[in-house]
């Protein structure tokens, strides 16, 4: 008899975590009876799921910033009293969340279900620059012991939930994102807007791909740009996705004389940096670019890394906690992190900026350095390009996915 799956998570848009537990779905209903919930934006589902979907509608704002401490806590005894009818009627197996709210909620409301929390983020800096989050913290110390088990997407998460919030590190596994290549390599070859098609066809495009937000950092990008432009003045910029920080974005490239076409304006060759937004499928844009770059100051596990690895994009990403030197430098220590340029395995690293004058020249002038090699040394971008490849083979979802089910059977 097929056990019953339950997961949980705000809204199937937006993010990696949305993503993941969005293709887990997928796979996890081959085997089981999935029920797929959500509570955010119940009308804005973009990725594809597995399963039966079911939405909970909720009171007031999803966007707690417009919600008082009331309407905050009112949502969420809500939610937990909505969850836990869905529960006795769907009698789930296994209760599977992800993220800090939804892991909350998911131990609140639970009965006789075994329930599994997925942490995705390096908790420690996000609750750092996001004061508010703090309430988590308390939580995640309180509650987060009672679960059965805890996933998390990287070694350096990990290491941080155990030293940093009380965490018992038996009831912790790190089970890496995983990748459709065979799915990829099908959707990389979808048609996109022909003047963009151009635009990726007749120069060279360094490519980013995330949220518009601080930790993501992609502000720093227009002066990268700017440097590698000193040598191959023919570069384009080419970001997919929005957020708060869009317009700081464009402001950057002003100071720097750079051109921007934002999502709505004509697309034309004139532009040096090109915003079209969120895409859905960004794949034929990693696949046609010419080098991938990550700003991030932090991250959980950067799964755009490996699918652009999987694009065969040579990859340039800043050494953040947590993910990149996991996958770009697997042999070294996880707690290292680069203070100069560093020619990897599987990619190259530069130094994390910090919010300091003469660490942003040092990501800035790395960064610029590293992506101005690969534009000109064919050999160099060639051999990165084969590494990258090798490299996404490792996270192919028939070995991940074993993991999880490993999980959810109690066998790990």
């Amino acid at each position: 008899m097929k056990k019953n799956i339950l997961l949980l998570i705000n809204q199937l848009h937006g993010g990696g975590a949305q993503k993941v537990i969005a293709n887990l779905s997928i796979n996890l209903g081959k085997k089981y009876n999935v029920v797929l919930v959500i509570y955010n934006d119940l009308e804005k589902v973009v990725f594809p799921f597995g399963g039966e979907l079911i939405k909970i509608d909720l009171p007031y704002s999803a966007d707690t910033h417009h919600n008082n401490i009331f309407k905050r806590v009112y949502r969420s005894l809500t939610l937990i009293r909505k969850l836990k009818k869905i529960k006795k009627k769907r009698k789930p197996d296994v209760a599977i969340s992800f993220m800090e709210a939804s892991n909350i909620v998911n131990i609140l409301s639970s009965r006789n279900e075994r329930i599994i929390l997925s942490v995705r983020s390096f908790l420690s800096n996000e609750f750092k620059d996001h004061q508010r989050l703090k309430i988590f913290k308390i939580f995640i110390r309180l509650l987060y012991n009672r679960s059965a088990h805890i996933i998390v997407p990287a070694d350096l998460v990990k290491i941080d939930l155990v030293k940093n919030f009380g965490l018992q590190e038996e009831k912790i596994s790190v089970i890496y994102n995983f990748i459709d290549k065979e799915l990829i390599d099908k959707r990389k070859q979808e048609l996109i807007e022909p003047e963009l098609e151009s635009i990726l066809k007749n120069y060279p495009v360094i490519i980013n791909v995330g949220r518009i937000t601080p930790p993501k950092a992609q502000w720093l990008l227009p002066h990268v740009l700017k440097k590698v432009r000193e040598k191959i003045p023919e570069t384009r910029l080419l970001i997919l996705g929005e957020g708060p920080l869009s317009n700081k974005l464009i402001d950057e490239a002003r100071l720097n004389n750079l051109s921007v076409c934002a999502n709505g304006m004509q697309y034309d060759q004139d532009y040096d940096i090109y915003m079209p937004g969120f895409k859905e499928n960004p794949y034929p844009f990693l696949y046609k670019s010419s080098a991938f770059i990550m700003s991030s100051l932090y991250e959980g596990f950067p799964n755009v890394i490996i699918e652009a690895m999987a694009c065969g994009l040579p990859v340039i990403s800043s050494d953040c906690a947590s993910g990149p030197r996991e996958i770009i430098s697997p042999e070294t220590n996880v707690n290292e992190s680069a203070r100069t340029l560093e020619y990897a395995e599987f990619g190259i690293l530069t130094p994390t900026y910090n919010n300091e004058l003469e660490n942003s020249k040092n990501y800035i002038v790395s960064a610029a350095e590293a992506l101005t090699e690969i534009l000109t040394n064919s050999e160099k971008k060639d051999f990165y390009i084969r590494q990258s490849l090798l490299r996404a083979a490792h996270y192919e979802k028939k070995t991940i996915m074993q993991q999880w089910i490993g999980i959810i059977e109690n066998n790990n």
